[in-house]
């Protein structure tokens, strides 16, 4: 490999490791502790996306975030009633007065 080539691909891949390094130091001071997963998946989503500034590199899709979880479980479905009658019977029909 030329000493060319060599000085340009440092000159490339330096600078965007800097970027990362600088951008993931910044965020995990910042950050709560009960926040980093989503914080290090977010930082996950940059590195993918700066991996599309290199010649040789393709941006890979990174996994979806979590979806939060609720507090209180949902409630169970209560029992489905039916009636059934022996003869038919008009329908109930509200009027109202005007």
């Amino acid at each position: 490999m030329p000493g060319s080539l060599a000085l340009l691909a440092a000159a490339v891949l330096v600078p965007i490791l800097l970027l990362v390094a600088g951008v993931a130091w910044v965020a995990l001071r910042r950050v709560d502790r009960a926040d980093m997963p989503v914080v290090l998946l977010g930082l996950a989503h940059v590195i993918s996306a700066l991996c599309g500034l290199l010649p040789w590199g393709r941006p890979t899709p990174p996994p979806a975030l979590p979806q939060p979880v609720g507090d209180e479980p949902e409630p169970a479905p209560g029992p489905t009633v039916v009636l059934v009658r022996p003869e038919p019977t008009a329908p109930a029909v509200v009027h109202r007065a005007q």
